[in-house]
């Protein structure tokens, strides 16, 4: 997941790693309250972090835009086409005719237009989720948004109310494109924005006081509030959810900086993972998607098949982070056409 990270910090890489990690894990069948443990912060972990990093750009309106299109949007459609194609591989494998084929292409093309991560009706028409991609489209509408917002003398404002919008509206209608999602996760953005602009990080990173509170924070989010999904603009715990997510990112970020100093192996791994989120968290919906990974799992007793099945997950990512850092196509796709770094 790209954030705008202009200048490479490693402990902000690790902590993104750390995110994707949770992402992958938390759409396996783990217990809840694990559950209720990664969903607390691994979603707002990337928007609090892109915020961080958001600087005004000194570039036309349509320029900027069109390169949120690039960086977010062409994956996107990129990672829809490998899962038709994925999916179209498998089905002709298990003997499946021309016809079923074509249709499950049709659903796959639906609902990569209607672009939702959790809800499957819109007015009259049913559709299958396109899964975890759908932070890509709410980025591009949280970061399209923020920089016009960025020009703005009541920035907070605005952003605020924009969050309430789709927050609200989301109870009446699930609109295509994860609009609202973006609208909603506005505010996560304004809020690293905040904190950068503050340098907070600097003033309070090391006050014993801000970690005891964000860990207490963290922890009554966690027991009392139940899943945040930003996918469907749920705050079951209201803005406790929001206070659990800071706390919790902040507490990463800390922790991070500790693996950074004194697990070197670990901190390097997790740092590759961060840099790469976006293809890791494209190719991950490919393999949830398309992957049959019950087949693997059923052959062990539980927990053993999770930890295998997420090994293999996690082995497969890191696998496409070097096929797409040699392949020009998708190197270009989804890194941008700058030098590929690894």
């Amino acid at each position: 997941m790209k954030v705008g990270m202009n200048q490479r910090e490693k402990s902000f890489d690790i902590a993104k790693g750390i995110g994707m990690l949770a992402v992958v894990l938390g759409h396996m069948s783990i217990p809840a309250k694990m559950g209720d443990f990664i969903f607390s912060f691994h979603m707002p972990l990337f928007f609090l972090i892109n915020g961080y990093f958001f600087k005004k750009k000194e570039i036309s309106d349509s320029k900027y835009i069109i390169t949120k299109v690039k960086t977010l949007i062409l994956p996107y459609i990129m990672t829809c086409i490998f899962v038709i194609a994925f999916s179209t591989l498998f089905q002709l494998r298990q003997g499946i005719g021309m016809t079923g084929i074509l249709e499950n292409a049709k659903s796959w093309i639906l609902a990569a237009l209607y672009g939702s991560g959790t809800f499957t009706h819109f007015l009259k028409w049913n559709f299958r989720i396109i899964g975890a991609i759908w932070f890509l489209l709410a980025m591009f509408w949280a970061d399209v948004i923020f920089h016009f917002l960025l020009k703005s003398k009541n920035l907070y404002v605005w952003g605020t109310v924009l969050s309430i919008i789709g927050y609200f509206t989301a109870k009446i209608v699930w609109l295509p494109m994860s609009v609202q999602a973006g609208l909603s996760a506005i505010f996560f953005i304004q809020i690293g924005y905040f904190i950068k602009q503050k340098n907070m990080l600097q003033i309070y990173g090391n006050n014993k006081q801000v970690f005891c509170l964000s860990a207490i924070f963290w922890g009554i989010a966690v027991i009392y509030s139940g899943k945040l999904y930003m996918v469907g603009n749920n705050y079951g715990g209201g803005f406790l959810d929001v206070i659990g997510a800071v706390s919790a990112t902040f507490l990463i970020l800390k922790f991070s900086k500790f693996l950074e100093k004194k697990c070197g192996k670990i901190a390097e791994l997790l740092s590759l993972y961060g840099k790469n989120s976006l293809i890791v968290l494209c190719f991950h919906l490919v393999e949830l998607n398309t992957f049959p990974w019950s087949v693997l799992s059923g052959k062990f007793s539980y927990p053993t098949g999770l930890v295998v099945v997420f090994a293999c997950k996690v082995i497969w990512s890191i696998a496409m982070i070097y096929v797409v850092h040699k392949i020009t196509l998708l190197r270009n796709v989804y890194c941008g056409k700058q030098k590929s770094k690894r």
